[in-house]
């Protein structure tokens, strides 16, 4: 819950980054959650001491549980083991019993501990994660879906070296243990017939083997890890190039260029282009209101020769869907950032902005939302930066929690064979116990043993 709560927030926090490079105003921003209303930073504090608090009493309760549960492990094991006959210690070293009941319990422990109960803690992070990617994505998921094979390649290889691979290094020390047992108990023989060289060349090669094994589970080990921890370099690389390709698809869709009709001072009409600083013509921020001017002033008093915005060494201010929505708040239609500019230099007076049936005035911005939803056919854009890096978080978040899920169920495995051996001994009733009450018991028994 608060994996996903943590992700919301984030893309609040992404999409009050995107409004702020926008418009170039640093804005506060907030996040709601039904009735309640407040900062980002809140939330984010919010949550890191929730989390805390969580976290706290959930290690505590699993290690009060954990503990309750050994001691009675113990308590029933060591009742167990005294209720038993003669015949279950002719099976059973007592020599063992005490290594026995440290080793099973230390590994059932193991298992009731957070390290194995955190299984259930990435099972939700996979299921989330993905639930997410998709959510906010689902095509950005599907390429990185298809990236997923590198983890289940890393993976097939570190376990085919830790599994084949180690039993051919276990049998060639195996097979050099054999040699040197064999000729330390006939060393006398070995001796007297001067065979200590080919003995040695025997357990030599018997090593070699194990050491060539040794290095090639190495190398397998080693590869595998490597293609294991750069996948997600690469589902993280391939995820940004695909979604970098649908942001861009989708200004390329929903953008638009006007073009104002104005009216001086002087009486003259004239159309109007906005222009933007050639660096980005698509950034609000950028809207260069003296080149405009300059260009207007040109093709009203030279009609013959008209201009564009790039003669002047500008662009065309061009809007998007990344940035319709933030041209209400952006300043970019406020009556005075024009009131103090001069339509040449010897006419002081600020500009008029004409009706044009069709195309809405420069201070009308909800005119303006519809004519750029005429022009584009829609307000807001099908792919926003936002969900793109969420789908992606998300995915990386459920990959983790995926590949983590190997350790404690190994662990709960191990367990798990070390209880079925301690519940055997615990749950066998001997034919004579010493512990029943049932029956019938003697009073007073009174006699003398004889030797």
């Amino acid at each position: 819950f608060l994996q996903v709560s943590i992700l919301f927030i984030f893309g609040a926090l992404l999409d009050s980054l995107g409004s702020t490079s926008a418009t170039g105003v640093l804005v506060p921003e907030t996040f709601s959650l039904g009735s309640w209303e407040m900062p980002l930073w809140f939330w984010f504090v919010f949550l890191g001491l929730g989390q805390w608090i969580l976290c706290t009493v959930y290690n505590g309760l699993t290690d009060t549980a954990k503990e309750r549960m050994i001691v009675r492990y113990k308590l029933a094991y060591v009742k167990a083991i005294l209720r038993q006959d003669i015949g279950w210690y002719d099976t059973n070293s007592p020599l063992q019993l005490s290594t026995r009941i440290g080793e099973g319990l230390k590994t059932i422990e193991e298992a009731l501990s957070p390290k194995a109960v955190i299984l259930f803690e990435w099972l939700a992070m996979a299921v989330t994660g993905w639930a997410l990617c998709f959510k906010y994505e689902w095509r950005v998921a599907l390429v990185i879906l298809a990236c997923s094979p590198l983890v289940l390649l890393g993976g097939a290889l570190m376990g085919y070296a830790q599994q084949n691979g180690q039993k051919s290094v276990v049998d060639g020390y195996a097979e050099a243990g054999a040699i040197a047992t064999e000729v330390l108990g006939a060393v006398r023989t070995v001796a007297s017939l001067g065979l200590e060289t080919l003995s040695a060349s025997r357990y030599d090669a018997a090593l070699h083997k194990a050491q060539r094994a040794g290095i090639k589970v190495s190398l397998l080990v080693g590869l595998g890890m490597a293609i294991l921890f750069s996948a997600p370099n690469v589902m993280m690389g391939a995820g940004l190039i695909y979604g970098t390709s649908l942001l861009k698809d989708a200004r390329t869709e929903r953008q638009m260029q006007h073009s104002f009709l104005v009216r001086t001072a002087g009486g003259f009409n004239t159309t109007m282009q906005l222009c933007a600083k050639p660096c980005d013509e698509y950034n609000l921020a950028n809207a260069d209101y003296n080149t405009t001017l300059a260009l207007s002033n040109h093709n009203t008093l030279s009609p013959a020769t008209p201009r564009s915005c790039a003669d002047f060494g500008a662009k065309v201010l061009t809007w998007t869907c990344f940035t319709a929505d933030l041209t209400v708040s952006s300043g970019l239609f406020d009556a005075d950032a024009w009131a103090t500019l001069s339509f040449s230099s010897s006419d002081s007076s600020p500009l008029t902005f004409l009706e044009v049936p069709g195309q809405p005035a420069l201070l009308d911005d909800a005119s303006f939302r519809s004519y750029f939803e005429q022009q584009t056919g829609g307000w807001t854009c099908a792919v926003l930066p936002a969900a793109v890096l969420l789908a992606i978080f998300a995915l990386q978040n459920g990959a983790q929690g995926l590949g983590n899920v190997g350790q404690p169920v190994n662990i709960i495995a191990k367990g798990r064979q070390a209880g079925v051996a301690i519940l055997q001994t615990i749950r066998r009733v001997p034919a004579i116990d010493s512990f029943s009450t049932a029956g019938t018991t003697l009073d007073s028994v009174t006699g003398a043993i004889e030797v």
